[in-house]
């Protein structure tokens, strides 16, 4: 059979009969699962819903009216300042703004724009005068999110709050439902945004290939759908079929492997022995202060170069993680970093590496133990490693609560990775209790073209500096973005091409040793003038 793999042929025939065994069979099967267990499953997914939809539109009516009853004048900086004071004890608000007469005058993140800006159309109107806009562009992104509005006040759901709910195997809708009219109103989830309905009873039932249950309670509504085949009579002699095909198949697919790892060996597979065999090197690029220069840090970034092929972390980083091989990566890493830096580290108290990790590895106690087992070889201190780790490691808000705890109780500092990307909540940050954020490249390069993502960077140095969290400004290329966040109050840490590109442990070094004097910083401005600056620059 190996003689003949060679030929394109036998590839297609393969490739059509393994697609076609595979698809058949999971198709039966995860139809099987469906029906099955699909009632009782449903069941407990429709009410987590139900208790997150409750818990979200309960919070946004509270917050409407302590808007509405400021203590402070319309857009005034002291009521900016206080509504930015409340949206941060929030959980599932973004920002919170005052309107008047159809128009938008400012927000807790957005602060006071130059001119009012009209609303969006509206998507339901209740008696009371409550407007609902289920799925509305945002004045200060080019993104879209749930918005309730009385009076002069309205409110920013947040869209991701009920990504981490998510379940393959459901589609979903979050309705809501206000009081004193029957209508709702889809705005959260994969069904029927923006969808306006009369109240569904609740209801189990299916229709045709759909098997369904509506729920509502107080102002929420839900509906969950799954999908299911059609199902004979009696499924006993198709699961004996099934069951022999699938044996059989899973025979025939092990043999195809074997002759497909003699002739071509994976990308996993590549991995899994460069791993084994320490082939994977780590450059560092250093972060600077923004004021004076000085290297106070440097982020490790793994590099893969193989048969003069260099293969990019975002393709091997992922089949790492879908393989299960990130543990091991990560710590083959951390040994590259000790081997490279330990003495630096121990030479320069004040100086430390940042390590990326996973979710894989946030999670995994073992990992805690042996990255601490490393550090006492190496007599580095646990604080001169930064671990950083990205807002999607946070989705199991609980778990990752404790595992930072865990982590920062050995000494480590905890960091979050390319920070706003995800539109983050810094009241989560403040749950989360990490060290510090990664302000995303993306927003570094606004500076100086007027881009309504400049004026949110002071908001969110300011607030991040407020609870306590150091700051490292990512993607600094030119003169000018440094210079501004240079101007910035509180001081901030900056990396990007301006102050070096990814390099060897040596270059580090000598950038260590010949670290420039410390040189007066330009002239701060205070956050107010650098509000102003970039809605004019």
């Amino acid at each position: 059979m190996s003689r003949y793999f060679d030929r394109l042929w036998f590839r297609a025939i393969l490739i059509v009969v393994l697609a076609a065994a595979g698809a058949l069979c999971g198709m039966w099967i995860g139809r099987l699962v469906v029906i099955s267990s699909d009632r009782g499953e449903m069941r407990i997914f429709s009410e987590q819903l139900l208790d997150r939809a409750v818990q979200v539109f309960t919070e946004a009516d509270m917050m409407l009216t302590v808007i509405n009853t400021s203590p402070y004048p319309f857009c005034s900086d002291k009521e900016i300042s206080y509504l930015r004071d409340v949206l941060f004890g929030t959980r599932y608000l973004k920002d919170m703004g005052r309107v008047r007469e159809g128009l938008f005058h400012c927000s807790a993140v957005f602060g006071n724009g130059k001119t009012p800006m009209p609303l969006n159309k509206h998507d339901l109107e209740t008696p009371g005068g409550k407007l609902v806009y289920a799925n509305s562009r945002l004045a200060i992104s080019k993104s879209t999110a749930p918005i309730i509005g009385i009076g002069y006040a309205n409110v920013v759901l947040d869209p991701a709050s009920f990504e981490p709910m998510k379940n393959a195997a459901y589609t979903f809708s979050v309705m809501y439902n206000p009081q004193g009219i029957a209508s709702t109103v889809g705005m959260f989830g994969t069904l029927d945004i923006g969808k306006i309905d009369d109240r569904s009873p609740d209801a189990v039932g299916r229709i045709e290939d759909i098997v369904y249950r509506n729920a509502c309670r107080e102002m929420a509504c839900v509906s969950v759908n799954a999908e299911v085949s059609q199902l004979e009579a009696s499924a006993e002699p198709i699961t004996s079929i099934i069951t022999i095909l699938g044996a059989t198949l899973g025979g025939a697919l092990a043999i195809i492997l074997i002759l497909l790892q003699r002739n071509n060996l994976s990308l996993k597979t590549r991995l899994q022995q460069a791993i084994g065999h320490n082939r994977l090197t780590v450059e560092y690029q250093p972060i600077v202060d923004v004021t004076s220069g000085r290297p106070v840090a440097a982020e490790a970034l793994v590099r893969w170069r193989e048969k003069g092929e260099s293969i990019p972390p975002d393709v091997f980083i992922p089949v790492a993680e879908k393989a299960g091989l990130i543990n091991r990566l990560t710590l083959c890493v951390i040994d590259q970093v000790l081997k490279d830096m330990a003495a630096v580290l121990n030479a320069n108290s004040g100086f430390h590496i940042s390590v990326n990790i996973s979710a894989a590895d946030l999670f995994n106690r073992d990992f805690s133990a042996a990255l601490a087992l490393r550090l006492e070889s190496a007599g580095v201190a646990s604080q001169q490693v930064v671990l950083e780790i990205t807002e999607r490691s946070t989705a199991n808000a609980a778990g990752a609560i404790e595992a930072i705890k865990r982590l920062r109780s050995s000494g480590h500092r905890i960091f979050i990775d390319d920070f706003g990307t995800g539109y983050s909540s810094l009241a989560y940050l403040g749950e989360l209790n990490v060290d510090g954020i990664k302000i995303d490249r993306s927003f570094t390069q606004t500076i100086g073209t007027g881009s309504v993502s400049v004026s949110i960077v002071p908001q969110i140095i300011g607030m991040a500096h407020v609870h306590h969290l150091d700051i490292v400004v990512e993607g600094i290329e030119t003169p000018a973005q440094r210079d501004y966040f240079a101007a910035l109050v509180p001081k901030v840490d900056g990396q990007g091409w301006l102050f070096g590109r990814p390099a060897s442990a040596a270059s580090i070094r000598e950038m260590l040793n010949s670290a420039p004097a410390h040189r007066s910083p330009p002239q701060r401005a205070d956050l107010k003038s650098l509000q102003h600056r970039s809605h004019v620059k």
